[in-house]
């Protein structure tokens, strides 16, 4: 009898946390916070695009936000996700290629320190924007190079804690959104970046002079972790015949005015060492410096910043006629 009531005790205890998993698992647009949106809107891209697109933007915020693809050319899409590395967008361009075969041309941009700091784990966790299977690939190649952030001490009851939706993980956010408060408001974020095929301003104000994270590293002390996957998804690139162009996004004056020398030189090293393995790729090496008043924030252009980086990368690409026109 103890036994029996021990047991429906536990039952009664359960379904609560069962009932809150099973809400955080199937209404994350009702609650999640608006950087949610570019992750659910890449990942419904990757098995269905919201265009056939002939040319891909792939890269990190700065690609997202600098580039729009309906001044850039026809049929372009911007598949960028604000907070993901190199890491997450191999996967993302894999699981593209997989459902919807590999597009004619690639732009590929990610800012420089993103090849040195992991900065949103925690956030491509939460959002579960990766398979379990990738996630758990991605943990086994961190432990190869010891990397501090993926393979750090209780990573494992992390990754499970998030794929399981567990209140301990999405319990605030939840409540801090009454469970469905954010709804409307990511719908409308999800239909603007729809709208604009993929680009979506960060910074909107009309300047800013701070700095961006490049300016806090004095070499270019690159994670061998996220240099292990940049270089898988050049070379799944090539291997599907697509037309790539790597460009580097702009930074402002300010930065570059901060910018460590061995910093900028390691990194240029890096991207001739990508264009000698590669030669059929054309490959910026040079990181563009634009006015701060071009700039959102201190990362970010705003939109105006965005249109003069787009028709300068336009001109650019058809110096080389990147398209074969």
């Amino acid at each position: 009898m103890g036994k029996l009531k021990l047991f429906r005790n536990f039952i009664l205890i359960s379904i609560p946390l069962i009932v809150l998993c099973v809400l955080a698992f199937a209404l994350p647009m009702s609650y999640m916070s608006v950087e949610y949106v570019m992750w659910d809107e890449e990942f419904e891209n990757s098995a269905s695009p919201y265009i056939d697109a002939d040319t891909l933007i792939i890269g990190d915020s700065r690609a997202k936000s600098s580039v729009l693809p309906a001044l850039l050319h026809e049929d372009t899409y911007n598949i960028a996700i604000g907070g993901a590395t190199p890491i997450e967008m191999y996967y993302a361009v894999e699981n593209y290629i997989e459902h919807n075969g590999a597009p004619k041309n690639a732009v590929v941009v990610f800012a420089p320190y993103h090849f040195c700091d992991i900065d949103n784990w925690d956030q491509t966790l939460y959002f579960n924007f990766l398979s379990a299977e990738e996630i758990l690939e991605i943990y086994m190649k961190a432990r190869e190079s010891d990397d501090p952030i993926v393979a750090k001490k209780g990573r494992i009851p992390d990754m499970i804690s998030y794929r399981l939706r567990l209140p301990s993980k999405y319990l605030a956010q939840m409540y801090e959104s009454k469970f469905v408060g954010n709804k409307e408001a990511n719908r409308a974020k999800f239909d603007s970046i729809r709208e604009d095929l993929g680009y979506c301003e960060f910074g909107s104000a009309d300047g800013d002079d701070g700095h961006t994270y490049e300016v806090h590293h004095e070499t270019f002390d690159y994670s061998p972790l996220v240099v292990y996957y940049y270089e898988k998804l050049i070379a799944m690139l090539h291997d599907n015949g697509v037309n790539v162009i790597v460009a580097q996004p702009p930074i402002n004056q300010a930065s570059a005015d901060a910018l460590h020398h061995k910093f900028t030189d390691g990194f240029r090293d890096y991207m001739q060492d990508v264009a000698f393995r590669y030669p059929d790729m054309e490959v910026i090496s040079e990181i563009p410096v634009y006015d701060n008043k071009l700039f959102g924030d201190s990362i970010h252009v705003n939109r105006h910043g965005a249109e003069v980086y787009t028709e300068e990368l336009k001109k650019y690409m058809e110096s080389i006629d990147f398209w074969g026109e």
